[in-house]
């Protein structure tokens, strides 16, 4: 993939999503052991987990809509400060209640960076570098979840949950002096096209846009997989019921993220190639044979091998869904249209681990591997209809 044309406010964006994925994993794949010792059981634990993207849900859109108005950099700037009072605070929480608000307040700050730089990026290129752009992107911006998700483990052990909510608090308030001190992307954020409105009529027919409602149910049905099991009741199995270490989990979520900087560092090339839909058909099918294939072992080695190729199917979800969304409405709407897309995938980051976890303390782990991927499958023949327009 050539990197000829791409502008420093890009490759900034780039730098500061890697250290703000670094800082959240370096907590987020254990959160679930870290709420039941403050004292969470059952469903509060998905609870506690679902808390961050609660509140996600309620800026998804707006975020588009406000960026769309007044431009991307102002929201992204309120977004990293949110995520660093969101982060401080979990670094004192003592029961489950406060660390669902402390996430909550996390998850205020995140769609008015992520959301809005997705939209930001997509309208720094034309139709044929789109793909390859957004897949670039993420992979650096996944890149921050290896790191983080692999040493989580060992950071957790050495320094305790409260060390590693500092260290992400630190992280992000260096994302924060990144973003203000070069003036490149206020300066490209200034000379994009703003809409002084959107009326609801134009709101109503992003709603209504097919090919987004399709998007948005495969990416929830990844995201109730995704947030419900790996990040959710996984990790309590593998530490109760296989016996693995907070280190091993670590490794496994760092594992998974190796196979996503693969995925997204080919799969938008390959899609700006062969087309949007193919891309996203190959990624629910063997997503769902990946996450029935997860029931099957129990060794470390072989855990890792079939979280890593997790990371390639469910990657090429990732990196399709958002060009998909947006290219599917007029330039205009893509705010909305990314903000309805991520929409999806908070709802399905919020009932993931409040269902599975229910699912898992009645009845075991293995029905959750079988129901995510039924909701995966279910998802193929909508997608089969995807009309794709650019």
């Amino acid at each position: 993939m050539s990197l000829k044309g791409y502008s420093l406010s890009y490759y900034i964006l780039c730098v500061i999503a890697l250290l703000a994925m670094f800082a959240t994993s370096l907590t987020n794949p254990l959160l679930a052991i870290f709420a039941k010792e403050i004292g969470a059981t059952g469903v509060w634990i998905g609870l506690a987990v679902a808390g961050y993207w609660v509140s996600r849900v309620l800026l998804e859109i707006p975020s588009g809509i406000l960026s769309s108005k007044y431009g991307y950099y102002t929201p992204m700037v309120l977004g990293l400060v949110l995520t660093v009072l969101g982060t401080a605070v979990c670094m004192y929480v003592s029961d489950p209640f406060q660390l669902i608000l402390g996430r909550a307040l996390q998850g205020l700050g995140a769609p008015l960076f992520f959301a809005v730089s997705m939209t930001f990026i997509v309208n720094l290129f034309p139709v044929d570098r789109r793909g390859g752009a957004m897949g670039l992107f993420q992979g650096i911006e996944f890149f921050g979840t290896i790191l983080g998700s692999t040493f989580s483990g060992y950071l957790i052990t050495a320094f305790g949950f409260k060390g590693g909510f500092l260290l992400s608090t630190i992280l992000v308030v260096i994302s924060i002096i990144l973003i203000m001190a070069p003036r490149n992307i206020r300066a490209e954020s200034r000379a994009q096209p703003r809409t002084a409105s959107i009326s609801l009529s134009s709101l109503l027919k992003v709603f209504g846009n097919k090919t987004l409602l399709i998007v948005s149910s495969a990416t929830l049905a990844e995201f109730i997989m995704s947030t419900g099991i790996l990040y959710t009741v996984f990790p309590l199995y593998a530490n109760e019921g296989l016996g693995f270490s907070l280190a091993d989990i670590g490794l496994f979520m760092g594992a998974r993220s190796v196979g996503y900087v693969v995925a997204l560092l080919t799969m938008g090339a390959v899609a700006d190639r062969v087309g949007r839909r193919p891309v996203l058909i190959f990624g629910l099918a063997s997503t769902a044979v990946m996450i029935v294939a997860l029931s099957l072992v129990s060794s470390f080695l072989g855990i890792v091998a079939v979280i890593s190729v997790l990371g390639v199917t469910t990657g090429a979800i990732w990196i399709v869904c958002p060009v998909l969304a947006a290219e599917a409405v007029d330039p205009s709407l893509r705010g909305a249209a990314i903000g309805t897309y991520r929409t999806f995938f908070d709802l399905g980051s919020i009932f993931g681990p409040i269902i599975m976890t229910w699912i898992f303390s009645a009845y075991g782990i293995t029905p959750c591997f079988y129901l995510s991927g039924a909701l995966l499958v279910l998802n193929l023949i909508p997608s089969l209809r995807i009309k794709e327009t650019k």
